[in-house]
């Protein structure tokens, strides 16, 4: 067999291989609860830090709970036992009544769900028990593992250190179409100021892996009487309204690593680019690089200096087969006309089926010439909004070849953000909520609610801002929390 054959043969094994791996996606839903750490040798989530369990705000009503009991913990992980500890107990407990969680309403005792038995079941009051008896399993760094039917437990892709122990929490998967409330913890009427964010409020945007989120609303409560309150437009003593919003950005390495890193915000609980970054990461190192290519290949790299921020549409560095076109977000579409033979990639980059880009790059061949990060990446800039010539999306091409006329590449590296900027006008608004204040420096973004005063009184729907919006209890006794909705199509 000559080489040129076994480059062939090889490349061909690749592509079968990706064809084997490709699945469609399942459309679901994550909800998560408050996220610890493995330095803590006792959790407990309950309807008040996990949104998965269930709650009744009108009546407070909500009798789920799990404990999670660590043993042999270092900051890389932790051993949960299944052998009881000296008073009694497993390391896993789940508690609940029965009569509200529809799978647990035939139970028996010794059934198992997952890796959980049913221990005790009360039949006067319907409360269950269910612990890991005879099932122990160890927490380590990017482990999804199941508890039980729905509900599992997530860790951070991280090497945990003293100074930062292995995070993790517990999370409910929902798959079955519909629209479903993510809330956060509840709060009430005795409370003068309460502020939610990314633990208390699953719905702000957060990342375990490097625990990135700066997402925070707090309330603060006046006029409080035994039946409501008032959230007021005017500043108080210390210059804050009923109602004010901050959040920052934070450094975030892309999925393709060797492009380095970039400027990450939640902004309305969803994540938004806010720079490129010019740090030349370990990665960018390994690959051969000296620069961090998406911010070097870009003319302005700051959305936030032009008060604008985009959402992030992809960033993914899944190892996909390309036979004819990529796919993007917003109506783009990446098309591999043809590979000549000197390897160079034609590529043709439509937008609701108009040609806007054109281009040749030049990859490896098989995977076996040595390429620069220029040759091996499609870039295409635009202007966003006041800002000129930004990167919009970026597609990193590990190889590729032509066979019987068609052209073909894997890819292992895909960005996007939205040609859409969102704006933070000074004074623009927000649902209730409008900017304040805009910080290209720190990359800060503050919103309160100037001129509009909000009253909390029992059975409201607010909204704050877009997706986020405040509930309260129909009840004598005013509870109430934030949420927003997710669909499952």
């Amino acid at each position: 067999m000559s080489v040129a054959e076994g480059l062939r043969l090889r490349f061909l094994c690749v592509i079968l291989l990706l064809t084997l791996l490709l699945v469609t996606p399942i459309h679901a839903l994550e909800i998560r609860g408050a996220v610890f750490n493995v330095g803590m040798p006792e959790v407990r989530w309950t309807p008040q830090n996990f949104a998965g369990f269930y709650y009744d705000l009108d009546h407070d009503l909500g009798y789920e709970s799990l404990t999670l009991r660590l043993s042999d913990a270092t900051p890389t992980g932790a051993t949960i036992s299944s052998e009881q500890d000296e008073v009694g107990n497993y390391g896993v407990v789940y508690k609940t009544n029965m009569r509200q969680v529809t799978a647990l309403s035939n139970a028996k005792i010794g059934a198992t769900y997952g890796k959980l038995t049913v221990a005790d079941i009360n039949s006067t009051t319907g409360m269950i028990t269910l612990d890991n008896r005879g099932n122990q399993f160890a927490i380590s760094k990017n482990k999804t593992i199941e508890l039980m039917p729905g509900i599992g437990i997530k860790t951070g892709y991280q090497d945990g250190t003293a100074y930062t122990p292995l995070r993790y929490y517990i999370y409910k998967k929902i798959t079955d179409p519909g629209t479903y409330q993510i809330r956060g913890t509840v709060a009430n009427i005795l409370q003068n100021q309460v502020t939610w964010d990314n633990s208390s409020f699953p719905g702000f945007y957060y990342d375990i892996d490097r625990n990135i989120g700066a997402e925070t609303l707090t309330l603060r409560l006046s006029n409080t009487t035994t039946t409501g309150a008032t959230l007021s437009d005017h500043p108080n003593a210390d210059g804050y309204r009923g109602v004010v919003y901050t959040t920052q950005t934070q450094l975030k390495k892309f999925k393709y690593r060797p492009w380095g890193q970039y400027d990450v915000i939640g902004f309305l609980a969803e994540r938004y680019f806010a720079a490129y970054d010019n740090t030349v990461t370990a990665e960018v190192t390994n690959a051969g690089a000296v620069v961090a290519y998406l911010y070097d290949a870009s003319k302005n790299r700051n959305l936030m200096t032009n008060e604008q921020i985009s959402k992030v549409l992809i960033d993914d560095d899944t190892i996909k087969l390309v036979k004819k076109s990529i796919k993007l977000q917003e109506g783009y579409e990446l098309v591999l006309k043809s590979v000549n033979s000197n390897g160079q990639v034609y590529l043709q980059l439509l937008k609701n089926g108009q040609l806007i880009d054109e281009t040749f790059i030049s990859p490896p061949i098989y995977n076996t010439l040595i390429a620069d990060m220029p040759d091996k990446t499609y870039c295409f800039r635009k202007d966003l909004g006041d800002t000129s010539n930004i990167i919009l999306i970026g597609v990193h091409f590990r190889s590729v070849y032509m066979d019987a006329e068609q052209p073909m590449a894997i890819v292992d590296g895909i960005w996007q953000i939205s040609d859409t900027p969102t704006k933070l006008n000074v004074n623009q608004q927000y649902g209730k909520m409008s900017i304040r204040d805009v910080d290209a420096t720190s990359m800060t973004i503050i919103m309160d609610n100037k001129n509009n005063p909000i009253n909390l009184t029992r059975k409201s729907d607010i909204e704050l801002m877009p997706s986020i919006h405040l509930r309260t209890a129909d009840n004598e006794t005013l509870r109430y929390y934030i949420y927003k909705t997710e669909t499952i199509t």
